[in-house]
């Protein structure tokens, strides 16, 4: 019976560690940013890639897709304040890219994101 404890427990541990590591490899900017973690995990963390490709779990998604999954989200949340975006764009992706992502969630209802960065000083993020 403690063989089979120590196996379930081995195996939570595990899975719980690949939940964390499903983001895509993105250079992320060097900015200060805020000193203080926001409460809780956003309900989406979409990384934004260099050529302007959207990924959500490391998996391609178009933006009409995701403002689609966001506006469910938060019909079925009860209201736009309780979901929110971390987006997560390469250093290298375009301006023009995050403003159109942003825009469209926006209209979508949704006012709560923010954009994960790096420490200025090469830093874990």
């Amino acid at each position: 019976m403690i063989d089979v404890v120590f196996q379930l427990v081995i195996f939570f541990l595990f899975t719980a560690q690949f939940g964390e590591l499903t983001h895509t490899e993105i250079d992320l900017p060097r900015e200060p940013g805020e000193q203080e973690e926001s409460a809780g995990k956003p309900t989406f963390v979409l990384d934004l890639n260099d050529r302007g490709e959207l990924y959500l779990q490391s998996e391609p998604i178009t933006l009409d897709a995701f403002v689609a999954l966001v506006s469910r989200e938060v019909e079925r949340s009860g209201g736009p304040d309780a979901v929110s975006i971390r987006v997560r764009p390469d250093r290298l992706s375009r301006a023009a890219d995050l403003n159109r992502v942003t825009r469209r969630v926006a209209d979508a209802g949704l006012a709560r994101w923010s954009i994960a960065t790096a420490p200025p000083n090469g830093g874990a993020p």
